[in-house]
């Protein structure tokens, strides 16, 4: 009997494990648009109408992107094609005279998808501007961000009901801008992008009596004559 109770008390746990098995982390789909300024204290604005902003010979205009992740993982930075599409934005810098050493540059990301991120859905990331042009195409400027990926947490119900929580990570790239009016794509990295649906009670529920019945169908199993 105890042999019997014992070998259902497994086949009941290794159920259990089989089940949790097909719990799998999904690719996650992001989407947003990003806004700039110049200047240290600036504030971006929060819009995904096109904006563009000049310091000098250095103009930012504003993008929108989106993308699904692959093994957790997407490149934001479209630099080619239709300009401001699927990037963090772009930069021009044309011939005027300038040195752009001591300027900041911030950049505002808004993320429309995923929906519930913890702490807002909106981030700022600043920069140090070097370099210095004295020509049309002599000199350029180096955009320099902090590159350390900035995490975020997410939950929101999806259209079957059912409740989604998941986290990625981000950074904004460094760029380089040539003089002479070539527009350059800033561009971004999310990594360990993932998400997963909470299981719900009554599923749990369901669980529960399944491997209790299996424990208690092999305890109830006659003894052979």
């Amino acid at each position: 009997m105890k042999g019997t109770l014992f070998k259902g008390t497994a086949a009941a746990l290794a159920l259990g494990v089989v089940l949790a098995g097909t719990a799998k982390a999904d690719e996650v789909n992001l989407a947003g648009f990003t806004n700039g300024c110049f200047g240290a204290a600036c504030v971006p604005p929060t819009t995904n109408a096109p904006q563009s902003v000049t310091l000098l010979g250095l103009t930012y205009t504003n993008s929108t992107f989106s993308g699904t992740t692959a093994s957790g993982f997407l490149g934001i930075g479209n630099t080619a094609g239709t300009p401001n599409v699927d990037n963090l934005g772009s930069f021009t810098l044309n011939g005027t005279p300038a040195t752009y050493t001591g300027q900041s540059f911030v950049l505002r990301v808004t993320f429309t998808a995923p929906p519930g991120i913890e702490g807002g859905n909106t981030r700022t990331f600043a920069s140090a501007l070097t370099g210095t042009v004295t020509a049309a195409d002599n000199g350029g400027t180096f955009i320099n961000f902090n590159n350390d990926p900035v995490a975020f947490t997410f939950s929101f119900v999806n259209a079957q009901g059912q409740t989604v929580n998941g986290n990625f990570n981000f950074a904004v790239n460094d760029v380089t801008v040539i003089a002479g009016g070539v527009n350059v794509a800033l561009t971004g990295t999310i990594i360990g992008a993932q998400q997963s649906v909470v299981p719900e009670p009554a599923s749990l529920v369901l669980v529960g009596t399944g491997l209790a019945g299996i424990g208690f169908a092999v305890r109830r199993k006659p003894k052979k004559a």
